[in-house]
């Protein structure tokens, strides 16, 4: 409801509460914005409406009024304290005896970007604008208000974890309790998905009867619902059953999906709310490890079903689409229980399918399990599963090394080492445990003197892993090279080749092997985790709001060259797959020649590269270009010939995307002029070039912040305009405007806690973004040095490397020493 006296200011209240009308009269409306760069504005909110994209406020700083979009905004949060009181009436309206309702409830909200923010509230209320809150003040007495826009938000979580209420309940023990289920209700004259959405409340009763309405949920065909949903309309319902007619491979809420009329999430929300089925939050949720012995991984990665946890003689099991199960009754023979299905987010069920049998597998090479199974997937007579502990068989391998040398005198053949048992295990948990770990690659380093280093790479950054003794360094190699199908007979040259992972446990993914020959007839490997990689959002990769709202504007022509550069291991191929993830719809048909193939979407038709058949990049677009494309991405311009068909196709109606290995977005124009490219060519097909780096980010946790100094700022002020015509003194004003709080700027540096490593947590780009101008172009055309072209992409707005790095350094998301590590 709107404040009386504020008619332009809007916010609702909680359900279940009354606002003391005290607080009402006496509500002031001073504020403190926080925006996505990290910038904190305290001013007065004069106008606000949930349906608005701009938030008016008045600042005494400035003495202006300042109009804000909601896409720049992380949070509003109102300073003066309220006074909510439960509404009794409303609560027996609803016929609910229930004390705790309307409590005070923990909150989790993820942004897009990954951060996240939580606490506890008196309430919320989420609509199509966003999230409201009341934020209990240090008392719980008083509550402020707080408002989240819908633009940033990526997950929602009210109240307890499920798991919490169940133990103490004493229905399942901590190993069975899931944290996830999404709260819900079944009050009278309620929508459950309503309830879900907007208010939160659940409780162990309302948790049964739900469970209990899945055994009875009506027989109704998905189509019927959507169009019952006003989803869809029943001509769109029959235009889809038309095309499935035509391939009955395909299920209708995927035809639909790919039609564009409806999302999947709007399809498991109608599921959700229709049914009375709970949907589950994948990330969060705590497998039951029994529940997972249920079901053999085949059976879950065929069918797309995750078990969850046991409620007596029935299953929990996750899945995209209850209504489209006709492997239910299978599921239930197999695992002889009854089956219970929820909703789960088609991306997070995959990656977790993957994650909770790949620990699975981990557990059982721990403990030398290779006992039978039994069909549906369970361990005939094994013991409790029990975490890896990688010493132990480290430890394992390196007595057993040990015992045979004293034994023999020598070591024993290649051949009779791969096939131990042990060193199996310990190749396959290596891989196991760097998937799990989010490792990009594994280092296998064997030395002439002392043990054989294992490292792992993570953030960028190489960590020691475990050491073995010497004895069965070139047993590993081995191993590994068999794994490959490599000769491990050849050890004076490199091999390359990769391991299909999935045939030695279930973990679907693929490594590239390097094997490198080092001295004294020793060799190196080198695996590159490759497969299970999403690709991300665009907004998500930390660009500046006016970069990223340019490249939005350039991925929407029809033709034209855009380039990514940056060195090995910038990020290259996660932009462009996220470039590619926000113009892949279904009439658009979009090629891609990668070498490898390391990140997959549906809808792309994408191409591996093999130069040991002549099966290269230009072979490949040539091939694109008699395959009626739109889009083409070939994954480098490595040569002189790939880089004349690239841009010969940007100029003949296609849009073109593709990386190059230079320095700069300046650099690319150069090189690529120097390679002899036609410069007029060349200016009519350039779109524009982001230019990248990757750089740690800071943990939010433990970083330690402290004011910068005059002196300081005015150095990095200086630091900041060199190479360019601004004016130092004016950028120090714009940053006391954006960065500045309680009117001063500050510098963050690394500490270190058990949530991070050694204070750093997780990477973020830096980027500079060329926008083919008339300035840009005419320079080309002259064939320009690097200097003219860097002064006319600059007086089109372009910001250098250094500049986005400081400027989030100011934001507080990377430390000055990285900063200048990547940009200098």
């Amino acid at each position: 409801m709107a404040l009386p006296d504020t008619p332009a200011f809007s916010w609702p209240t909680p359900p279940y509460f009354l606002l003391l009308p005290a607080s009402a009269e006496t509500a002031s409306h001073d504020c403190i914005v926080e925006l996505l760069d990290g910038s904190v504005i305290s001013a007065t909110l004069e106008r606000f409406d949930p349906r608005d994209l701009q938030i008016h406020l008045n600042s005494e700083a400035q003495d202006a009024q300042q109009h804000i979009g909601l896409e720049l905004v992380r949070t509003i949060r109102l300073t003066q304290p309220l006074t909510l009181i439960r509404d009794a009436v409303v609560i027996s309206s609803i016929d609910s005896d229930e004390t705790h309702v309307g409590d005070a409830r923990t909150f989790l909200v993820r942004f897009r970007d990954g951060e996240t923010f939580e606490g506890v509230t008196r309430g919320f209320v989420r609509g199509e604008s966003g999230l409201f809150l009341y934020l209990l003040e240090g008392d719980h007495q008083h509550s402020v208000r707080c408002f989240v826009p819908a633009q940033q938000l990526d997950d929602v979580r009210i109240g307890p974890l499920l798991g919490d209420e169940l133990t103490r309940a004493h229905l399942v023990t901590d190993a069975e309790v899931a944290t996830a289920l999404h709260r819900q209700s079944i009050l009278r004259q309620k929508k459950l998905g309503d309830h879900l959405r907007d208010y939160g409340i659940v409780t162990h009763d309302e948790l049964r009867r739900a469970l209990h309405s899945q055994k009875q949920r009506p027989a109704i065909k998905l189509g019927d619902l959507l169009v019952e949903a006003g989803l869809i309309t029943p001509e769109q319902l029959a235009e889809a059953l038309r095309l499935q007619a035509a391939d009955r491979s395909r299920r209708l809420g995927d035809v639909l999906i790919d039609m564009g009329v409806v999302t999947a999430w709007q399809v498991q929300m109608a599921l959700s709310e229709k049914l009375g089925i709970p949907f589950v939050n994948l990330r969060e949720f705590k497998i039951d490890p029994l529940a997972l012995q249920l079901v053999s991984a085949r059976f879950a990665k065929s069918h797309q079903v995750l078990p969850l946890l046991c409620l007596g003689d029935a299953l929990v099991v996750a899945v995209e689409n209850p209504l489209a199960m006709e492997f239910e009754q299978e599921l239930g023979f197999l695992a002889q229980q009854t089956i219970i299905p929820v909703i789960g987010d088609p991306d997070d069920l995959r990656s977790c399918i993957a994650k909770e049998y790949a620990i699975r597998t981990r557990n059982e090479l721990a403990m030398g399990s290779a006992g039978p199974h039994d069909i549906a997937g369970r361990t005939k007579g094994s013991p409790s599963l029990m975490p890896i502990n990688m010493d132990d068989l480290a430890l394992e391998l390196n007595q057993d090394a040990l015992q045979r040398d004293g034994a023999s005198g020598r070591n024993e053949p290649f051949e009779e080492r791969i096939s131990d048992n042990v060193l199996v295990r310990l190749v396959n948990s290596i891989v196991i445990e760097a998937h799990a770990q989010n490792a990009s690659d594994i280092h296998i380093e064997c030395n002439a003197r002392g043990n054989t280093r294992v490292r792992l790479r993570k953030d960028g950054e190489l960590e020691d892993y475990i050491e073995l003794q010497p004895a069965y360094r070139e047993a590993l190699v081995s191993r590994i090279k068999i794994m490959a199908g490599l000769d491990i007979t050849e050890h004076r040259r490199a091999q390359d080749g990769k391991i299909d992972f999935g045939k030695f446990a279930p973990l679907s993914i693929e490594l590239r092997v390097a094997i490198v020959p080092t001295s004294s007839n020793l060799e190196d490997a080198v695996l590159r985790i490759l497969g299970g990689v999403e690709p991300l959002p665009l907004e998500r990769l930390g660009m500046c709001a006016g970069d990223l709202a340019t490249i939005e504007k350039m991925v929407t022509r029809t033709y034209g060259l855009i380039l990514v550069c940056g060195p090995t291991g910038s990020g290259k191929t996660t932009t462009l797959h996220s470039i590619l993830r926000t113009i892949n719809r279904p009439d658009i048909k979009i090629w891609t020649a990668e070498d490898p193939v390391e990140i997959t979407q549906h809808g792309l038709r994408q191409v591996q590269i093999n130069a040991r058949i002549d099966w290269t990049f230009a072979m490949a677009m040539r091939a694109f270009l008699r395959a009626d494309p739109d889009v083409i991405m070939v994954g480098e311009m490595r040569d002189v010939e790939t880089s004349k068909i690239a841009i010969e196709a940007s100029l003949t109606g296609h849009l073109v995307f593709s990386t190059l290995h230079t320095n700069t977005a300046a650099e690319s124009v150069v090189r690529l002029i120097e390679l002899g490219m036609d410069p007029f060519n060349f200016a009519d097909a350039l779109i524009g070039i982001l230019s990248q780096r990757l750089v740690r980010k800071l943990c939010k946790e433990c970083r330690k912040s402290r004011v910068a100094t005059d002196t300081e700022i005015l150095a990095l002020a200086q630091e900041y305009c060199m190479d360019s015509r601004l004016d130092p003194a004016t950028v120090i004003a714009q940053w006391q405007e954006t960065y500045s709080s309680d009117g001063h700027l500050w510098l963050h540096e690394a500490v270190g806690c058990s949530a991070c490593r050694a204070g750093y947590r997780g990477r973020i780009g830096v980027y500079e973004l060329l926008s083919s101008s008339p300035q840009v172009k005419g320079v080309i055309r002259s064939r320009g040095a690097v200097p003219e072209v860097l002064e006319a992409a600059q007086k089109g707005g372009m910001r250098l490397l250094r500049q986005d790095a400081i400027e989030k350094v100011l934001g507080g998301l990377i430390d000055l020493v990285s900063a200048r590590a990547v940009s200098s």
